[in-house]
């Protein structure tokens, strides 16, 4: 302890960045629950999605946040930025051709730009090439059960 310091003192301090810290924490996981609830409303979900055989040099490994909507056979996408999920750029829609059952963990520099945890993604088969989605494993179940009753599994 420097001199002059008193193990009041850094105990005081010690309260003050833990109650900073989680005032933070909580802005941010209301705002997150909110943005949820408002999606929900409207069908909508929170995901992660990127386009693995994109050319080489392209974004191709980095996952977009954005809104998705699964539809009959298909999904739209639109990005999003911030916890409040403001749109960005254009949205798109892609028929879906085929779901691949197996899920995987994202983990370590796979999880470029997803802020969230215990995050998997599955791979769809698009009109436009192969792409996968990411997120919680609940909004993967909703992906899949809306969009199964309409594609083929595996």
């Amino acid at each position: 302890m420097a001199v002059g310091h008193t193990v009041e003192d850094a105990l005081v301090t010690a309260v003050i960045w833990t109650l900073g810290y989680a005032a933070f924490a909580y802005v941010g996981l209301r705002q997150r629950l909110k943005a949820k609830a408002r999606l929900e409303e409207h069908g909508q979900i929170r995901a992660y999605i990127r386009y693995p055989e994109a050319l080489s040099g392209s974004l191709g490994r980095i996952w977009n946040q954005g809104i998705l909507t699964p539809g009959a056979g298909a999904i739209h996408f639109q990005p999003a930025v911030y916890d409040s999920l403001e749109p960005s750029g254009r949205p798109r829609t892609l028929t879906v051709h085929q779901l691949l059952p197996e899920r995987r963990n994202v983990t370590g520099k796979d999880r470029n730009y997803i802020q969230e945890f215990e995050v998997q993604a599955l791979t769809l088969m698009t009109d436009g090439g192969k792409v996968e989605i990411a997120g919680d494993p609940e909004t993967l179940d909703k992906l899949q059960e809306r969009l199964g009753a309409h594609i083929a599994e595996g």
